[in-house]
Parts: structure tokens; sequence; C-alpha cells
């Protein structure tokens, strides 16, 4: 019941996810519940393990035993789960197990939350708010100014956008940025001796 189970330490998470349904993660933060009914082939936690769940961070598992059938439960293991009556709680079971397949073990594991017990509990209202990407700067801002030319200003304006490449470019620009190359060239093989007949311009037909 309640969702399921992830048991591999991943980014930093405890070694366990123990997962519950979002209207049961509002019991546990109400303080209503403290344990879970599980159907599993074999136990996946273990007293004294701190296990993580979403939406609450983290908890310690205080209690794990294997119980025979349904049956076995009794009213104060719905009181301990969140729900006033045991019926209450046979039906949330039954939402989730339908039938309890074969080969399958019940299971009635106690938890404390949250863990330590002094840690701040993860509300929505404790989620900070996402962080906006300061903006970018050019390659102008990031230089010193004792690295600047004597024409540069101390502050440049901040790039709002990738210069056109390429792919972007278009035709005119290309166009621009290819007669300013060869004029570059030309301009450095005219201060050569024996370089004008090798320019790319002189090659042209």
């Amino acid at each position: 019941m309640n969702g399921g189970f992830t048991a591999r330490a991943v980014c930093g998470y405890p070694e366990a996810m123990l997962l519950l349904k979002k209207h049961l993660v509002e019991l546990v933060r109400a303080g209503k519940k403290h344990q879970t009914i599980r159907v599993w082939d074999r136990p996946h936690v273990r007293v004294g393990q701190i296990s993580y769940t979403p939406g609450l961070g983290k908890l310690k598992i205080t209690g794990i035993d294997e119980l025979p059938h349904l049956d076995a439960l009794i009213p104060a293991d719905a009181i301990a789960d969140g729900f006033a009556t045991l019926p209450e709680l046979l039906r949330e079971i039954h939402r989730s197990y339908p039938e309890i397949p074969a080969g399958k073990r019940l299971f009635r594991v106690t938890f404390q939350w949250p863990w330590p017990p002094t840690a701040d509990p993860i509300t929505p209202e404790t989620v900070p708010p996402p962080q906006s990407a300061p903006p970018r700067t050019s390659a102008a801002q990031r230089r010193p100014a004792s690295a600047r030319g004597p024409d540069q200003p101390d502050s440049a304006p901040a790039v709002t956008a990738d210069p056109p490449t390429c792919l972007t470019a278009t035709a005119a620009q290309r166009a621009a940025v290819k007669s300013w190359v060869l004029s570059q060239i030309e301009e450095n093989d005219a201060t050569v001796p024996g370089n004008r007949q090798n320019s790319p311009r002189a090659n042209r037909r």
C-alpha cells in the first residue's frame, strides 16, 4: 500500500526510498501517520535504516514485522496508519492491492519523521523559489580595466543573445565577413614582397 520502494543510493539520497501517495504524505505532515502496510516478496527496509520519501525528506525506520494476513490488523493499526477506523484502512489497502499475488508477503513498517527529529520538515512553504540565472556578460566585461584598450569603456553592455553563427547569419552578413577577411589578407600580402601573386583576389578568374 501507499506507493512503492526503491533501494539504491542515488545523488546523495539515503540507501532506500519509501514512496507514499500524495494524500498519504499529507497525513504524515499532519502527524497522523507513522506506519505503512506493504506487500513485498521480502523485507526491503530494516530497523534503524534512514530512508527518503519525496515530499517529506528523510525518515527513520523504527520497526518492521510480517503479518500472516490482513485479518491480523487491528484498530490500532488504522490509527497508526492515519485512518480513523480499520475498515477505512482496509479500503485503502484494497485500492492499492486488489488482491495479494501468490508469493507476496504482508509487512507492517513503522517510521519516524522528520529525521533527525530537530530537522525542519520539508513542506511546500519551505521549498525555496527557483532562482533566475544571472545576465550573461561579454568578454570585454570579464577583462580587467587595465587590459582594455584606450577606446573601450569600463563597462560593456550585457550580452542578451548569442551572436549570429554560420548557420544563422544572413547572406549579406556572410558576404560582409568574407569581404573583410579578403581585405585583411590582401593588406597583409601587400606588405610582404612577392606575395601579391599568391593572394586569393589575384588567383580569382
